[in-house]
């Protein structure tokens, strides 16, 4: 896909500096592109500004690339590398700008505050209804998605009891149930059921935990080898 490498100065962007998915905050400042140099980014002062306190700080820098269809998202991870107090913008005119080096490939990027991920077997999460062991499809701090055994069935709008288990610490979790598929409606196991919920309210231990784990999903995600 040629346009994922598609940035180029005066395109506008979208920095994200800081995610808490505990709190569900999510810090996103604008920019303008103002020259790239293989993986160093030059791009206008933030409001609020980046200062020194941010060198070395992880960041995601995201644009908007049309297709065809649609407009895609576009991301990279990177770092903040200098702070730049008089870069010479024009020959006559010298402004703020940060540089930003770019330390992963080009993806698809959602801006979403709960991020799904799917968890890799050696993830250390586990999600467990009435003792059975579910497979979980993906996970947000927000929800999950699973499959299980029809023999303890779910219905749409209940609210239910889960077990999240994050290495080996477990933490019971009420959850909604917002959606139910059975196999004859995807032509699956005739004995299992999938589910989608969203969980109505995290301990402040495991909501720690968790988001620390899809942050760390997300970032392997993204830091594919140049």
């Amino acid at each position: 896909m040629e346009q994922l490498t598609d940035i180029k100065p005066g395109m506008s962007v979208n920095i994200v500096a800081n995610v808490d998915m505990g709190k569900e905050l999510i810090d996103v400042r604008n920019a303008m592109v103002y020259d790239v140099e293989g993986t160093r980014i030059i791009l206008s002062q933030t409001t609020p500004p980046f200062t020194s306190y941010s060198l070395g700080n992880d960041i995601t820098v995201t644009y908007l690339v049309k297709s065809k269809e649609r407009l895609n998202r576009i991301g990279f991870s990177g770092k903040v590398d200098k702070i730049l107090d008089d870069y010479n913008l024009y020959s006559t005119k010298t402004v703020q700008a940060i540089s930003i080096m770019r330390r992963s490939a080009f993806t698809t990027y959602d801006l979403r505050m709960h991020y799904r991920v799917k968890p890799k077997s050696e993830s250390g999460i586990g999600l467990f209804l009435k003792d059975e062991r579910a497979s979980l499809l993906d996970i947000s701090i927000g929800g999950a998605r699973f499959c299980h055994a029809k023999n303890n069935p779910v219905e749409v709008g209940t609210v239910i009891q889960l077990v999240l288990s994050l290495d080996g610490q477990r933490f019971i979790v009420e959850a909604k149930a917002v959606n139910v598929w059975r196999p004859y409606e995807t032509e699956r196991r005739g004995d299992l059921e999938y589910v989608s919920v969203h969980f109505l309210k995290l301990d402040k231990t495991c909501s720690h935990l968790l988001s620390g784990k899809i942050l760390s999903m997300q970032r392997e995600f993204l830091s594919k080898d140049l």
